[in-house]
């Protein structure tokens, strides 16, 4: 420190000493104001604390109901948290009786397969060194031998060795199987006779061999028809049977066939898919010749007769909030001598186990959808992208439309082999985890009521926000150019976004729109066989035929054995349609 410095300070402390020897006179600030002003002041001095006092009141008041809404907040959250951790517990739980399922199953596979391969034995013609070493030699066999196939006597310790000999394992798998599956709808016994024996034999024991044998042959026949006339001179004629003869002429109206062979003929074509020219030449090898032309006639025919079942179909199907699925796919159609391509739509209803294909006059256009839907209170539809079905997101606001997600992970598919784009393998792979989880849900029996709990869980929606965040990374302007193909997926994921995910409403909604393309199929197999149809006649007559076959399909019914009952009621006479429809006619599931 310098003198100068020094200095400062001295001086310094020496005004301060003086100041507090002499303290300043106290002076008045507001001399210049009387009593009242002074007065007015105050009040409103005094205002304007009790205001701080009431907007501090306020503050705090308004600081309690902030802290006590966070408070529930934070227990909300914790609730939803120990929620969606129960839902995890359940869900790793499912997937570990899963696994002890699979386990099991391919544990009984094994066993299967092993007692298969030992059922008779090694089938390995070589003996080991040990066995042919313990073997004894020809030449003591032959020295040995009796006559007999075996040992002439058993010891007592073999025979106490076969008496504690453990029973026959129990296969569980085969439980309520018997050894032979093969049966035929009538049986024919041809017994042996026991005088034919020779005199010194004695019966051990009887049984049957077993064979099969398929006649097949149409029979013609002839109803005697009297034509008469009574006193009021009306002319008249009837079928009178006689005792033991069939009580009605059984032929379908229109036509010259019975019920059961009108059923085969619809069978044959509708299911197996034989073209009509091949028909003829399995009805000419029966010595019966019948024009193609005839043929269609018949079924067309048969098919008039199922125009109020369909309907009453319908009904069932697209009853009040219903759930049902739609698809469309082209036939050829001959007409003016040009082949014309028409569409056939097919909804199904998996809840009512109802199949349904509708030719409007073979359009693919909306007013096909809006004669299908009519003022029907669907709750939702599910279909592909197809513009058409924007119908009902625009107009049907009470009825939820859902998208395929199997259509745009076929996309993704689709541009991952062609150009082989990371992203696309990495969107596949998060659709295939959402497969999975819909595969345990239904492996596991859940209600649709779990179902919604699940797809809501913290699972799903982790899989569903990287599938966003990788779509928005796709759809940024930074990201670099792709193939076409990519281009096409990405777009159909974005445009469809809320429709692909809104499978997740509702338990009872389906993650995709298989089950319609599968009874799309069938049409595909008589395009391939029969390659066109004759007018929009022949397909209505299809779309009707398939209708109730499919329908069949779905309940697990046998589709010749419907035909058969049907014809043969119509044949009957009743129109009580309502109890004609395949789930209400009388016939049992197949066990096959």
């Amino acid at each position: 420190m310098d003198d100068r410095e020094f200095e400062k300070i001295l001086a310094s402390a020496e005004q301060l000493r003086l100041r507090e020897k002499q303290a300043e006179p106290w002076t008045d600030r507001y001399s210049d104001m009387n009593s009242m002003e002074k007065s007015m002041l105050l009040d409103e001095l005094f205002a304007l604390r009790k205001a701080d006092k009431e907007r501090e009141a306020k503050l705090l008041e308004k600081l309690d109901r902030m802290t006590e809404q966070l408070m529930n907040l934070n227990e909300s959250s914790q609730m939803q948290m120990k929620q969606n951790e129960e839902l995890k517990q359940m869900i790793a739980d499912l997937q570990k009786q899963n696994e002890l399922l699979k386990k099991e199953n391919a544990a009984l596979k094994e066993q299967k397969k092993q007692d298969r391969k030992n059922l008779y034995g090694s089938k390995s013609q070589k003996i080991s060194r040990k066995k042919k070493e313990e073997a004894p030699s020809h030449e003591e066999n032959k020295d040995d031998f009796d006559g007999t196939s075996g040992p002439s006597s058993i010891s007592a310790s073999d025979e106490d060795a076969l008496s504690q000999a453990p029973e026959k394992e129990e296969r569980p798998y085969r439980k309520g199987m018997s050894y032979r599956r093969m049966k035929a709808d009538k049986s024919v016994c041809h017994d042996s006779d026991f005088s034919r024996l020779p005199k010194d034999a004695v019966i051990i024991k009887t049984f049957y061999k077993y064979s099969y044998q398929q006649i097949s042959y149409i029979l013609e026949h002839k109803y005697q028809v009297i034509r008469y006339k009574q006193s009021d001179g009306r002319i008249r004629e009837g079928y009178f049977p006689k005792a033991g003869e069939p009580d009605y002429i059984d032929v379908v109206p229109g036509t010259h066939a019975s019920a059961d062979f009108l059923a085969h003929l619809a069978f044959n074509h509708f299911v197996l898919n034989v073209p009509y020219y091949r028909e003829m030449y399995r009805l000419s090898d029966h010595k019966m010749s019948l024009s193609r032309m005839t043929l269609v006639n018949w079924l067309a025919k048969g098919a008039a007769f199922t125009s109020a079942l369909i309907e009453r179909l319908k009904d069932r199907a697209m009853v009040k909030d219903s759930i049902v699925n739609c698809d469309e796919t082209w036939c050829k159609v001959k007409m003016n001598r040009h082949f014309l391509k028409k569409y056939v739509w097919c909804l199904v209803n998996k809840e009512q186990k109802i199949v349904i294909y509708y030719y409007e006059d073979g359009s693919r256009g909306r007013k096909v959808l809006k004669g299908i839907l009519k003022d029907r209170q669907v709750k939702a539809l599910q279909s592909d992208g197809y513009n058409v079905y924007m119908y009902i997101d625009k107009e049907l606001v009470d009825t939820e439309h859902l998208c395929c997600l199997a259509h745009a992970r076929a996309k993704f598919v689709y541009a991952y082999e062609q150009g082989d784009d990371p992203d696309a393998k990495y969107l596949i792979d998060c659709f295939g985890e959402l497969y999975r989880l819909e595969d345990t849900y239904k492996l596991s029996g859940l209600s649709a009521q779990e179902i919604t709990r699940c797809r809501h869980s913290l699972r799903t929606k982790e899989i569903i926000g990287r599938i966003r965040s990788k779509l928005d990374v796709l759809l940024s302007p930074t990201h670099p150019p792709r193939g076409e193909l990519m281009d096409k997926a990405v777009n159909y994921l974005q445009v469809f976004w809320k429709q692909l995910f809104a499978y997740l409403n509702d338990g009872r909604y389906d993650i995709d729109n298989s089950i319609a393309e599968r009874f799309i199929r069938p049409l595909a197999g008589e395009r391939k066989n029969s390659l066109f149809f004759v007018g929009n006649r022949m397909a209505n007559v299809s779309a009707a035929y398939h209708t109730l076959l499919s329908t069949c399909r779905m309940n697990g019914l046998s589709a010749l054995e419907y035909l058969k009952k049907f014809f043969h009621e119509i044949v009957k006479g009743r129109k009580d349609y309502e109890n004609l429809l395949p789930m209400t006619i009388g016939i049992n599931t197949n066990k096959y």
